[in-house]
């Protein structure tokens, strides 16, 4: 009875986290990532041009020193901080990162992860239909908790249990909830920031 709400709530956690994780392009120091700034068009049109042409980067770099990407077939920008220690490189990261107003990698790192998830807010699921329909997280909770409070085949030991993860799985999802404003920003862009969501 319980696992509908439940297994909704977890849907949607997963949507979020698989595109989340695809917005740790850059592997950047951990705090960077857990952090979102208000976006702006320009700053969202900037990031879309500094991403192809750090693309185009990585691809050169990996040519000249090797590839130093964590796991094949990784989105080539991840690599981007393991270049940081040769010169040559560096300069010319830090070029097209001043030429798009981002102080550094982690700077960028943070509009990236602003940028995904209010991405992840617009995009369809599984199913074709998109993620931005009106939902209230905490009533969403509310009803699942309802429901796993009231179920009699649960022992109490399994109800702690499920109240639990339920509370961790909510815990997560705000996590990786966009600023407010942040999704309604990057709606003209989606079809833009599409490829660069699914380079992982």
């Amino acid at each position: 009875m319980h696992a509908s709400p439940v297994r909704q709530f977890a849907h949607r956690l997963c949507l979020a986290a698989g595109l989340a994780l695809s917005a740790c392009f850059l592997a950047g120091s951990a705090g960077a990532s857990d952090d979102q700034i208000r976006l702006t068009p320009s700053m969202v049109e900037k990031f879309i041009a500094a991403r192809g042409e750090l693309t185009v980067l990585a691809a050169d770099l990996a040519k000249k020193y090797g590839d130093r990407s964590d796991t094949p077939g990784d989105d080539p920008v991840a690599s981007l901080p393991a270049f940081q220690d040769i010169a040559e490189a560096k300069t010319r990261i830090d070029a097209i990162l001043a030429k798009y107003e981002f102080k550094d990698l982690d700077t960028l790192d943070v509009v990236t992860n602003s940028v995904m998830l209010a991405y992840q807010a617009d995009v369809p699921d599984n199913n074709g239909t998109a993620d931005n329909a009106p939902n209230d997280p905490e009533a969403d909770k509310a009803k699942a908790r309802a429901e796993i409070e009231a179920d009699q085949s649960l022992t109490s030991e399994k109800k702690k249990e499920a109240l639990q993860q339920l509370d961790e799985q909510f815990a997560s999802l705000q996590a990786l909830t966009p600023l407010p404003g942040n999704a309604e920003v990057v709606k003209p862009f989606l079809d833009k920031l599409k490829p660069i969501a699914e380079a992982n």
